[in-house]
């Protein structure tokens, strides 16, 4: 309404001054360059007006021209804008897919449309470090130092590249150098350390994470306890680092064990058991430096009584007090712990115990084992499968450091994780 109003207002002014100026046209005489010029202030303002006119397009046509590269590098920013995205988009989607081949294009076409150089070298990077191409991630290692923003990541790149050749004693210096520059950092503690493992030099590995502290980090704090442990120091002092870890809990136990404190390894065993649901534990408990018959109905007494509340949880734990109650030479307890495990879930483990406790009673007899009984479980390793009886910190087969792990782990992943990792087949940074 406002608007209306005033427009009707300046419509009325402009109308009356021209009828005014139109019925009063008065009379203008110019005398320029000997020469008479008269007219009136109509024509006066119709000359302004092609001159303001003529002005103002003048300005117009040089302001074009003056700003025409502008605008041209506009229009070719806006394009590449838009075609930046579409790429962004698609390296995304190969990313998530896998293909790397398309991601190298991709990250071409970004350094191109965007000009960044951090984010497609370092994209490009790892697709060359992922499909072990060392000379391509050589000449992006090269870009990665030209931009001073990115001294961190082309330091961990130079190393990735040493691990990917397999050149350790490189891998060593540079970790070694890097160190120095980011103390505290767990990613380069860790590689270092790790090296230093699959040397089985546990003093300089320990000495590579002791001062590394991470409270939110449970795989690095596993590492870093069982490296405490294996440089000799205190293994109660390991727990306090990690009690995730079962090779310290282990070695606890038999500490325990070895200061005749029977209780607090029973207790230990109670603790954990849960966390790890391997007969390791308890295996270690009631047989590590058994006196006789009567130590060992001791230790089973503590044993259930640590485990009593876990009694029916899984048939590992089932299986373990029929084990330490077979050590107890209490035939009758061991079978009846044995026959609360369903046939569908008996292993080899199951059938020996059984058959070893009908021949020490006769009143126990070894039912009829199913056709399709399951192996023993065994440790094995996160990377390349190798199955282990017992723990092991090294794998014998990759060399991978602190990766064996007990199948109960496996199926938890399973259940817990209902995607696999869509980023599986891109080069991790830690």
């Amino acid at each position: 309404m406002i608007k209306a109003l005033r427009f009707f207002v300046l419509t009325f002014v402009l109308s009356y001054l021209a009828v005014w100026i139109s019925n009063r046209p008065g009379t203008v005489r110019i005398v320029w360059q000997e020469y008479l010029v008269e007219t009136n202030v109509i024509g006066v303002l119709l000359v302004f007006t092609l001159i303001l006119f003529s002005l103002l397009l003048l300005i117009f046509i040089f302001s074009k021209i003056k700003n025409l590269p502008r605008n041209l590098s506009s229009a070719k920013k806006e394009k590449f804008l838009i075609l930046g995205n579409e790429s962004l988009d698609q390296l995304a989607t190969n990313l998530f897919l896998g293909n790397k081949d398309s991601l190298e294009k991709d990250s071409l076409k970004l350094k191109k449309y965007f000009g960044n150089e951090l984010f497609s070298t370092i994209i490009l990077f790892n697709s060359a470090l992922g499909n072990n191409n060392l000379s391509s991630a050589e000449k992006y290692l090269k870009t990665l130092r030209s931009i001073p923003k990115a001294k961190y990541i082309s330091t961990r790149a130079e190393i990735m590249i040493s691990l990917k050749a397999n050149n350790l004693d490189r891998a060593i210096e540079l970790l070694s150098n890097a160190k120095k520059d980011y103390e505290g950092d767990i990613w380069i503690s860790e590689k270092l350390a790790r090296i230093y493992s699959q040397r089985q030099e546990w003093k300089l590995a320990w000495e590579s994470v002791k001062s590394v502290d991470d409270s939110n980090n449970k795989d690095f704090n596993i590492l870093k306890a069982n490296l405490h442990a294996m440089s000799g120091n205190n293994v109660f002092e390991s727990l306090k680092i990690s009690d995730q870890s079962i090779y310290v809990t282990i070695e606890a136990i038999k500490q325990y064990i070895k200061i005749k404190d029977l209780d607090k390894a029973a207790k230990l065993v109670g603790k954990n058991w849960l966390k790890y649901n391997s007969f390791n534990v308890i295996d270690t408990f009631i047989r590590f430096e058994v006196i006789n018959n009567a130590d060992s109905l001791k230790r089973h007494k503590l044993l259930l009584k640590s485990l009593k509340k876990f009694s029916s949880s899984s048939d590992e734990t089932k299986f373990a007090l029929a084990q330490s109650a077979y050590e107890a030479k209490i035939w009758g307890e061991s079978q009846k712990y044995l026959d609360e495990i369903s046939r569908d879930n008996w292993d080899e483990r199951v059938v020996n115990l059984y058959e070893n406790i009908s021949k020490k009673s006769e009143k126990i007899s070894l039912p009829k084992v199913p056709e399709n009984i399951k192996p023993t479980p065994q440790w094995y390793c996160q990377v390349c499968k190798a199955r282990y009886v017992d723990w092991q910190f090294l794998c014998d087969e990759c060399s991978s450091v602190d990766k064996i792990i007990w199948p109960k782990d496996e199926s938890i992943k399973k259940r817990t994780n209902l995607l696999e990792n869509p980023f599986r087949h891109f080069p991790k940074m830690k």
